[in-house]
């Protein structure tokens, strides 16, 4: 338990809980509140069964887990566990739920730092936050250290000069704190990206983030899984039975290149709009096939236009 290691470091769980909040504190009065940056989760509750599909990503997670709460097993076998991962894949394949779901399985804090937040053009202030999360971590006994789009370190090449040479800086600092909690043997670095050709290579060397896991979209029968996931889920929430009899393979169908995250997203719509029709006074029943068939041809239809304002193609 997250207990038992942290007694070995002399952190009671409270004591813990209490270091991390000062410490976020004070970040917060150097450099600006830390919400949406910085957030560190003492348990996080996401766990492998929370995450449809991804088996084979899951799989190597697990192998992450074993390393940080066995080490011994790695020097038994003349081998190193891993200092750092990598996962990569599109949007909303499920990067961040897997790095919750190994610290909760691993009994690891959670540092969950937002790159893109967090780096801004005031680049000074972007590599001292990076630097104190990094010493916090290494006071806090077992925990995962969560790079977030972490390609993000890197600024444009049509960027200033200034700027680039600001980018070259957090690259080598991240890289050299990414050599020393290495060393540490209780603390795991992972880092996030929807780009991998956008990363330092210098952050991908051997005994940095030199394991790569790939986080794909999903295929029919995931889709499947993470869909009967959602719906379970929203289910258990209000505690009674919310969808008809579904044509799965019909709804499915019409899920091509969505993410898991967008599956999701396609349940909250339809069960939305069942919201919206009761508060109209209307008495609508369980969601059906075509309710789903229509949420997702609305949803499609955001997301484009969504797409269309973030590459300032919507006029």
């Amino acid at each position: 338990m997250i207990e038992q290691n942290n007694m070995l470091t002399g952190h009671t769980p409270e004591l813990l809980r209490r270091k991390c909040e000062d410490f976020l504190a004070r970040l917060a009065k150097r450099f600006g509140d830390m919400k949406g940056k910085v957030e560190i989760v003492m348990r996080p509750e996401v766990s492998f069964k929370d995450i449809g599909d991804l088996r084979r990503a899951k799989q190597e997670i697990a192998g992450l887990v074993c390393a940080l709460k066995s080490p011994d097993l790695h020097k038994k076998w003349g081998t190193q566990p891993p200092n750092g991962v990598l996962l990569y894949g599109p949007p909303g394949t499920g990067k961040t739920l897997l790095a919750m779901a190994l610290a909760r399985e691993a009994e690891a804090v959670l540092f969950h730092v937002r790159v893109t937040n967090v780096v801004t053009k005031w680049y000074a202030d972007s590599l001292e936050v990076l630097q104190e999360v990094f010493v916090q971590v290494k006071e806090s006994g077992r925990s995962i250290l969560f790079l977030d789009e972490v390609d993000e370190l890197v600024f444009d090449r049509a960027a200033p000069e200034e700027l680039r040479t600001a980018s070259r800086r957090l690259v080598n600092s991240v890289a050299e704190q990414l050599d020393d909690i290495g060393r540490a043997g209780d603390i795991l670095a992972v880092a996030s990206t929807n780009r991998p050709d956008a990363v330092d290579p210098t952050l991908i060397r051997p005994g940095r983030l030199d394991r790569l896991i790939e986080v794909p979209l999903p295929e029919s029968e995931g889709k499947r899984e993470i869909l009967e996931i959602h719906m379970a889920k929203a289910e258990a929430l209000a505690g009674r039975r919310l969808f008809a009899d579904l044509d799965r393979d019909a709804v499915l169908a019409r899920t091509v290149k969505l993410s898991s995250a967008d599956i999701a997203e396609v349940v909250q719509k339809a069960l939305e709009n069942k919201v919206h029709q009761e508060g109209a006074g209307v008495q609508p029943g369980p969601v059906t096939t075509e309710d789903m068939q229509r949420a997702i041809e609305d949803y499609r239809k955001t997301k484009e236009i969504i797409e269309k304002i973030r590459y300032g193609q919507y006029l």
